[in-house]
């Protein structure tokens, strides 16, 4: 139920502002969501129709998390006269709402409206494709590095000097061509195309941006200090004519300049709306002012922000712990001793503690000392329940039978299990299909193609194509049928299963993989979708057994799935009345937007390892940020590139991460490549006032009182028994 009398007096500002341009700068912690579903509400309240609001952010945790909050104070419609279902305001990603627009208007840009969308594997095979027939023999490149150089140039990188070099603009151009080409010939998109492919839309048909902005004429923008280029051009396109543009962020927290975002969007919105209405949120609901005074002070230092100073109503709270170790085993290991001191003595769970850091290297030794300590811990960045190699095969099969001319997908079926089409074969097949200018499926079908090969060879060909004419036949019909039942009976025809079990080492692992391909499967028949049945393990960053080694690791973490004891055959009227083929396309593009780490789901009782970048928007009880040292925090390259600022706001972000304690850490050396080499405390550390931290190593060194002892043992013993 809405109520505005829980919000204080610039939340309520900006919840009843609904009309013209309004910049809500909301600092860490001061309930930016709150705000946002709030003034949703709000507007329904007043009479603006539920259907022209959208409300856009960046993930899908973020935008489901969003819809039940709205979902929670705007009451349900009764359905109209002729039985038509009420709108609802529009809460999705960018990319969602792209999505959802070019599946209305696409073919106005020469695709079909069943284009499927590409994520990173699919990018990086066609890369791959790309680069085998340009590179030079024996040249090896980076595809990682060329996509991410090609997603760069796509989403405006050509501008502003970043591909100052002519010969990487001229490879960014003549690579970003073919790569066009080869998605289009395969009716398909990436995520960077549904933006780009949109703007291009409103830039070319007037119609389709006019129909866009009669169906959105009030749109509201979370996390605008992550936009790039092109999301800020497709906001603006939506809004110039009726000004009804909110936007949420905190220029402070503007920490993904290295992948496209512009800081310049949120400084400079005054350029674009001149009459826009600034609304600060200042108060912070989160954390203690030793810790926001902190904060604060070291965020001032970045000239090129628009002010703010967060306070908050719970006192002042424990000052920072600094600590200055060794090397960086003696730094792990400390730490994981004050996670067992602290749910030992003082009762804090593990679960109420996290330890950040600048990069991935960093964890290796953080997380030797948990395993050392017995400790649990929740890795996030852990491998992705859908890049687990069984997973990618089996949606791999899927999107060959729903369009067996996407040669990624087909590319990777082709010989798993083994069917005659080694890779050798196959990479002849592909510089066919290069020749003849068609897709690697058209290439086999062509008899004097299979006549260049042995005649084993062109029989396994023959039969590879008979396979997968004959198991998408059903899609194409009108007919009903289940598509579990249906995947079942090709996973038995290939030998797929019986493949894992051959292949893994120990029959726990195979039968861990074939139960992450059975929850696949039970999901292909149900109508809440594949989002709703990812339940198990698999369905977050792994939480990790202390009684693993450490080359156990990849088979251990999350391989398990709970699955129901008895899964009910669905109602034919709900789950298998809807043509097949176009429920299958809607599967596959449902799990293509959700494949994003979904690290929000429960971990149990468990310490959270993360890095700086994947801990914004979170928050913790307690928190320990390691690692301060010049060179990590701040990275060595931002004296290169310039990017000091933007470091720094990531150490503002480390520190509001922290809801109660907050201890900083440093080594004096730390270990590369064998060797302990020197290190020097972070820059950063200076900038936090000497009245809200306290250096540990000078504590520790007065004695303890006889008072203050009694008390630890007491409650040692107590934790104890």
């Amino acid at each position: 139920m809405l109520d505005l009398d829980t919000l204080n007096p610039e939340q309520r500002q900006a919840v009843v502002t609904h009309r013209g341009p309004v910049l809500i700068l909301a600092g860490a912690g001061t309930g930016k969501t709150r705000v946002i579903t709030h003034r949703i509400a709000h507007m329904v309240k007043r009479g603006i129709p539920t259907g022209q609001i959208l409300a856009v952010t960046f993930t899908n945790k973020a935008a489901r998390e969003m819809q039940e909050r709205v979902n929670e104070l705007v009451p349900k419609q009764p359905r109209g006269e002729d039985g038509s279902k009420p709108e609802r305001p529009t809460v999705c990603t960018f990319h969602s709402l792209c999505m959802r627009i070019l599946r209305q208007h696409i073919e106005k840009l020469g695709y079909k409206r069943s284009f499927v969308i590409y994520d990173q594997g699919d990018q990086l095979a066609a890369v791959k494709k790309i680069l085998s027939a340009i590179s030079a023999k024996g040249e090896k490149t980076d595809p990682g590095a060329i996509l991410a150089m090609l997603s760069k140039f796509k989403n405006g990188g050509s501008r502003g000097g970043a591909f100052e070099d002519p010969g990487v603009r001229a490879l960014a151009e003549h690579v970003a061509k073919r790569y066009e080409s080869a998605l289009h010939a395969c009716n398909a998109v990436d995520f960077d195309d549904l933006i780009l492919l949109t703007i291009r839309l409103f830039r070319e048909h007037p119609d389709a941006l006019e129909a866009c902005r009669d169906r959105f004429r009030y749109v509201m923008v979370d996390e605008y200090q992550d936009t790039n280029a092109s999301q800020f051009e497709l906001v603006h396109s939506l809004t110039k004519e009726s000004r009804n543009l909110c936007v949420v962020g905190d220029d402070d927290q503007s920490i993904y300049g290295w992948r496209g975002a512009e800081v310049a969007n949120i400084l400079d919105l005054e350029k674009h709306f001149p009459e826009v209405k600034v609304i600060k949120l200042e108060q912070n609901y989160r954390s203690t002012n030793h810790i926001l005074n902190s904060a604060n002070a070291v965020i001032k230092n970045n000239v090129q922000r628009r002010g703010k100073n967060l306070w908050s109503a719970k006192g002042d709270g424990e000052k920072l712990l600094m600590q200055c170790f060794e090397h960086d085993e003696e730094e792990a290991r400390v730490v994981a001793e004050n996670i067992e001191y602290d749910r030992l003595a003082r009762r804090v769970p593990w679960g109420d503690q996290a330890i950040l850091f600048r990069t991935n290297q960093q964890a290796r030794p953080l997380e030797t000392a948990l395993r050392k300590a017995k400790i649990r811990y929740h890795l996030i960045g852990g491998q992705s329940y859908f890049d687990r190699r069984e997973v990618r095969d089996f949606l791999a099969y899927l999107k060959t039978f729903l369009n067996p001319h996407d040669d990624i997908a087909l590319l990777r079926i082709a010989n798993t299990p083994a069917r005659g089409l080694s890779d050798v074969t196959m990479e002849r097949v592909l510089e066919a299909s290069h020749t003849r200018n068609c897709s690697v499926f058209a290439t086999l079908r062509h008899t004097d193609v299979q006549a260049g090969f042995q005649g084993r060879t062109a029989g396994s060909m023959r039969e590879f194509l008979r396979f997968i004419e004959e198991t998408r036949a059903p899609l194409l019909t009108d007919g009903s049928f289940s598509l579990g039942r249906w995947a079942e009976e090709w996973l038995q025809k290939t030998g797929y299963i019986a493949d894992l079990q051959r292949v893994e080492k120990t029959p726990e692992a195979a039968e861990n993989r074939i139960k992450n391909i059975r929850e696949l499967i039970e999901t292909l028949d149900d109508p809440e979708g594949p989002a709703a049945r990812r339940t198990g393990p698999n369905s977050a960053a792994p939480v990790v057994a202390t009684d693993l080694a450490l080359d156990d690791q990849d088979e251990a973490l999350g391989l398990t799935v709970k699955r129901p004891a008895a899964a009910a055959a669905p109602p034919a009227a709900v789950r298998i009345s809807r043509h097949p083929q176009k429920r299958l396309d809607e599967f596959l593009e449902e799990l293509t937007l959700d494949h994003e780490r979904e690290e929000d789901k429960e971990a149990g009782d468990a310490v959270t390892l993360i890095t700086v970048h994947a801990a914004k928007g979170l928050e913790y009880p307690h928190v320990h940020l390691v690692g301060l040292e010049d060179g990590l925090l701040p990275h060595a390259r931002s004296k290169v590139e310039g990017t000091m600022d933007e470091e720094r706001r990531l150490f503002y972000v480390a520190i509001t991460r922290a809801r109660q304690t907050l201890r900083l850490s440093h080594c004096s050396g730390r270990k590369r490549y064998g060797q302990l080499l020197p290190c020097h405390p972070s820059p950063f550390l200076k900038e936090i006032p000497p009245e809200c931290v306290e250096d540990v190593d000078v504590a520790a060194s007065k004695p303890v009182a006889k008072d203050s002892g009694g008390d630890w043992f007491a409650k040692m013993r107590e934790a104890l028994e």
